[in-house]
């Protein structure tokens, strides 16, 4: 027994260098697998037993605006497209649009490059083109001859791949890729080499930032899958590319998006293709009557439907396995300084509280993973000065940031009740302020992850001071001074708290699903009259089901309450817009509530005018009497609130008019202009 203890340690003191070497970058296995796959793409073209081949490809293109703050996607248009593509030897090939149609949810005049709509047939070739070279011109791919000379290499994984024509799992090395000199145009990733014959089966890729012909990328990120076609030619299967722009001066709230999806399939091998096929244009297209008529197997929606434009999932490890392999270095094609513009009313609002507030900011990122931000600006109503700064790691859905925040103003209620840019419009033209503002300077820690499908999670933990607000100005352009509201007293003192919120989201572009949200926060506030301590726990949950002639029939319900000795900021406030309209705006106030809604909408006139129908209902209850507000007339009522209404989402359904009657004591017409609340976020 000793003498095999002494032999197995011994073989393992032997392995355990080995494995290390074959895990450094550029060691022998790593180069030589490299090696390998180069001449297999070599020996792949001048392989008799294809002479040609002609195979189907179906695609999406999908344009949306990407929201790095929150994470939230935006669809703007979808294109489907349908292409015969052929290959004959030694190195011919054409592709021919037999179908393309498009569908605009938001207004757009974009066009794709002719690249976009078709087919990588070589795994690029030796130089790498994206944009008809307006994008990334002539990168050398990795398994080109000069490749050892730009990149290192490095074994990183032996695993598992389920690929079409091949009855078992096929086996794979993943070797990583990395260039020499991070400076230079190069690729960023990894390639997955068949361990059998060595040919490229899958390319999972980004590039370094000067690789960007365009200023305005940011990034693009890539994904080439092969499947194994009479057992020995690896031929394109799968496709995914996407791309996201920006302007580079600014740091916009959002960027433009292109995600492409193909799918090879249907392969006929050896037809006697004519050489006269090949000739001219690499891309062709049928007449416009004759692609707009292509009976295509699937739905326009259909593959939006299922999958949903959600970062997560191959493309998105892409991005996060690249910053890794090159370290700290920016990969984004963005300068790293930025005007920071992240939303409108951030840097110009009004309400009766602060009275023409400017601001202006910017922002560094010194790597691919940190972000500095800082934004500063006065409140003339005030004459006061108002600052926030923030650090932060990694992007959404996994993020670390650090914010401090000076004279920041935070709404009473516990309810979003209308665009930062639109109660700004209100109130500056006809006096109308749907915010209770009160002030906050402090500090926050701020954590948001991913927690598995579409789940994830917000956690703060904040110390601040809170001071409450007053009117400081009652102009308005018509002359409505009148209807500016008094503003509502809080319990001033110091808090010191945090919040935790987990959602599972349903996106916006999927058939049917439920959202769900269960969160808490409180803490203690140490006020200058008294002590408060709390705790408010919350429920959101949310389905909803699309169907055809953009019909859509939506369920929301929310409920909470508050669990301790509440102060005036942590009283929930109903009624009116953004909670039961038809009522007097937050008339109702508590320490409980629960909310309910039910809403079919559907398109009257495509892209110009949407119908909508809704019943909305919602329940009040306070163990504190009288109102915590005093005189103010804000939150001094409890019961019940019933109300039902009809709208119209016009242009596109950006803009909403909506028109609701409350059905119980205290019920009033109320008409309600609005934007579209996908886009409250940078309003």
């Amino acid at each position: 027994m000793r003498r095999i203890w002494m032999a197995a340690l011994a073989l393992a003191a032997f392995a355990a260098p080995a494995a290390a070497q074959d895990d450094a970058w550029n060691a022998p296995r790593a180069l030589e697998l490299i090696q390998r796959a180069q001449e297999r793409r070599q020996v792949a073209l001048s392989d008799t037993g294809m002479v040609d081949y002609q195979a189907d490809a179906r695609g999406y293109i999908y344009f949306y605006l990407d929201r790095r703050d929150t994470g939230e996607r935006t669809l703007v248009k979808t294109d489907q497209v349908a292409l015969d593509v052929f290959w004959k030897a030694p190195n011919l090939s054409k592709q021919r649009i037999i179908g393309l149609r498009d569908q605009r949810d938001l207004p757009t005049n974009i066009h794709y490059h002719e690249d976009h709509l078709t087919v990588v047939q070589d795994n690029f070739g030796d130089l790498i083109r994206l944009g008809d070279g307006d994008e990334v011109r002539d990168v050398l791919h990795p398994a080109a001859p000069a490749g050892p000379s730009i990149y290192d290499y490095r074994l990183s994984d032996s695993t598992s791949i389920r690929l079409p024509g091949s009855a078992e799992p096929v086996r794979v090395y993943k070797l990583q890729v990395r260039p020499k000199d991070p400076s230079r145009p190069a690729l960023v990733g990894s390639v997955f080499v068949d361990r059998r014959g060595g040919d490229i089966v899958r390319m999972e890729f980004t590039f370094t930032r000067v690789s960007y012909v365009d200023e305005q990328l940011d990034f693009i990120n890539v994904l080439l899958e092969n499947g194994l076609y009479k057992g020995r030619f690896w031929l394109p299967n799968r496709q995914q590319v996407e791309l996201r722009r920006e302007l580079p001066e600014l740091d916009l709230p959002a960027g433009g998006m292109i995600r492409g999806t193909m799918q090879i399939s249907n392969y006929r091998f050896n037809q006697g293709l004519a050489d006269a096929l090949f000739a001219g244009r690499r891309v062709v297209s049928v007449p416009v009557a004759q692609r707009e008529s292509f009976a295509f197997e699937q739905g326009i929606h259909e593959e939006l439907r299922e999958v949903g434009l959600s970062a997560e999932g191959e493309l998105g490890d892409v991005r996060r396995e690249a910053a890794e392999l090159i370290g700290r270095r920016l990969l984004s094609g963005l300068p790293g300084t930025q005007i920071a513009f992240r939303t409108a009313s951030g840097t110009l609002r009004y309400n009766r509280a602060e009275g023409l507030a400017l601001s202006a900011g910017a922002r560094y990122n010194p790597s691919e993973q940190v972000s500095l931000g800082i934004r500063g600006g006065v409140a003339l109503g005030r004459m006061r000065p108002f600052a926030e700064a923030e650090v932060s790691r990694g992007a959404l859905p996994d993020r670390t940031g650090l914010a401090a925040y000076f004279e920041q103003p935070r709404d009473l209620g516990g309810f979003n009740v209308i665009s930062g840019a639109m109660n700004s419009l209100s109130a500056l033209l006809a006096g109308y302020d749907f915010s209770d503002p009160y002030f906050v300077s402090g500090a926050e820690l701020r954590a948001d992850r991913a927690l598995g499908a579409r789940w994830s999670g917000a956690f703060r933990l904040r110390v601040e001071d809170q001071e409450s607000a007053v009117r400081e100005t009652d102009f308005s352009l018509l002359g409505g001074s009148g209807n500016f509201r008094p503003v509502a007293p809080i319990a001033e003192g110091t808090f010191y708290g945090g919040s935790a919120y987990l959602r599972r989201a349903l996106p916006a572009e999927v058939a049917r699903g439920v959202s769900l949200g269960l969160g808490v926060d409180g803490g203690r506030l140490d006020g200058a009259d008294a002590d408060h301590a709390w705790i408010r726990p919350r429920l959101d949950l949310g389905w909803v089901s699309r169907g055809g002639a953009g019909q859509e029939l939506a369920l929301d319900a929310s409920a909470g309450g508050v669990l301790g000795d509440t102060p005036q900021q942590a009283r929930f406030l109903v009624g009116g817009r953004g909670t039961v309209p038809g009522y007097a705006f937050r008339a109702y106030g508590g320490d409980r509530f629960g909310l309910a809604r039910a809403t079919y909408a559907a398109d009257l006139v495509p892209n110009l005018v949407r119908g909508r129908v809704f019943a909305a209902g919602g329940w009040v209850d306070d163990n504190r009497s009288p109102s915590p507000f005093g005189p103010v007339d804000l939150g001094g009522r409890t019961g019940e609130l019933v109300s039902v209404g009809a709208g119209l989402g016009l242009f596109f359904d950006i803009i909403r008019v909506d028109v609701a009657r409350g059905l119980t004591d205290g019920g009033v017409w109320e008409v309600i202009v609005e934007a579209n609340p996908s886009f409250w976020d940078f309003l």
